[in-house]
């Protein structure tokens, strides 16, 4: 007797499937689905800014290699901006809230953390105004030979993901933001370093 296996979506296919519905604004996308497509999202372009801080470090900022690096860094940011709209707004169709709702984050503070909240409920459990239910699909071995389906990362394997899309984006904030943090808070006369 065959094992059934349940089938979502990897990290793989979820960067293939932002490509591949660049710009479609309907329809739904899973919480893993959208989740792990921001999380590969992340290291890939935290990545770049690692890479740029490396960069600095041996070539000095002012260097030619150093500003291509930080256009690469841009480039890759303006890249991801449609795709990344795109899911956002299939995300918040999952649990029935209409794609405007993203302009909630033009609320400071606390715009960012109700659409955060809405991206972590779960979805509908049944179909809903914008398309049918998402989610996993359970599969026996056989028939994920057959149709080619790639193998669903496991807790573990999110939880490695997800700390490494945090610790690349912490050493790129620290390194970026704190040094100019520091400057302006010097500049403004509040502390004098002898």
């Amino acid at each position: 007797m065959e094992q059934n296996m349940i089938y979502d979506v990897s990290y793989m296919e979820a960067l293939k499937r932002g490509f591949k519905q660049y710009a479609t604004f309907s329809g739904r996308a899973s919480r893993s689905e959208f989740w792990r497509f921001m999380v590969s999202r992340e290291i890939i372009i935290n990545s770049l800014g690692v890479l740029s801080i490396i960069v600095d470090m041996i070539f000095g900022e002012n260097s030619d290699i150093s500003d291509y690096t930080i256009w690469l860094f841009i480039i890759m940011h303006l890249i991801y901006l449609m795709p990344t709209i795109a899911y956002s707004s299939r995300r918040l169709h999952d649990i029935g809230r209409s794609g405007m709702t993203l302009f909630m984050v033009l609320i400071p503070i606390v715009g960012f953390f109700v659409l955060l909240s809405d991206f972590v409920k779960q979805g509908d459990v049944s179909s809903n105004a914008y398309g049918e239910r998402t989610s996993y699909v359970v599969v026996t071995p056989t028939e994920e030979e057959q149709i080619g389906i790639e193998r669903t990362a496991s807790l573990r394997e999110d939880v490695t993901m997800g700390a490494l899309a945090i610790i690349l984006y912490i050493w790129v904030f620290v390194y970026d933001f704190i040094p100019a943090a520091w400057i302006a808070y010097n500049t403004s006369g509040f502390i004098t370093i002898p």
